[in-house]
């Protein structure tokens, strides 16, 4: 780990490429848990998916994490990178996209960087592995103003 999935720099990310219907209906989460506004880049061949979260300068979770110098919490990042990683799943392996996926397991969580808001926060995902009919594991990375600031390999199960 530590290189990237993609350069982010080489792909156009100013504007979204999957309809919020089709994000929405892989995804149930909303309002205070829905950390994509949207998926600016998926290459179904190379497996790759692109997402995103813009924070304006005063989040939900700025006055309490930590007061006087809002730092984006590690779980909301893990939940961004769970979230990139089930849209991934569902557009490759066949699951029911209205199925839900549940965090089975995180391995090599590492986090490299802060992110302090106002911020665009990119969640990336590749490298797919389905094993058996209800487990897979992908790669997932965050990135915010160029930098890495958290990657790790997250494994989800269909319920």
């Amino acid at each position: 780990m530590g290189q990237p999935i993609v350069d982010l720099q080489s792909l156009d990310l100013s504007r979204n490429v999957i309809a919020d219907e089709e994000l929405r209906h892989c995804l149930p989460h909303r309002d205070f848990f829905q950390l994509l506004d949207g998926i600016c880049h998926f290459d179904r061949e190379r497996g790759i998916a692109v997402g995103y979260k813009d924070w304006d300068s005063n989040p939900w979770w700025a006055s309490g994490h930590v007061p006087g110098r809002p730092l984006m919490p590690g779980v909301l990042m893990i939940e961004g990178a769970a979230q990139i990683a089930t849209f991934l799943v569902k557009q490759l392996s066949g699951w029911t996209k209205d199925q839900m996926i549940g965090l089975a397991g995180l391995d090599d969580v590492r986090v490299r960087g802060q992110i302090v808001p106002p911020a665009r926060v990119y969640f990336v995902s590749g490298d797919v592995k389905i094993s058996g009919r209800r487990l897979a594991k992908m790669q997932a990375q965050v990135f915010c103003n160029g930098q890495m600031t958290m990657e790790m390999a997250v494994m989800g199960v269909m319920l």
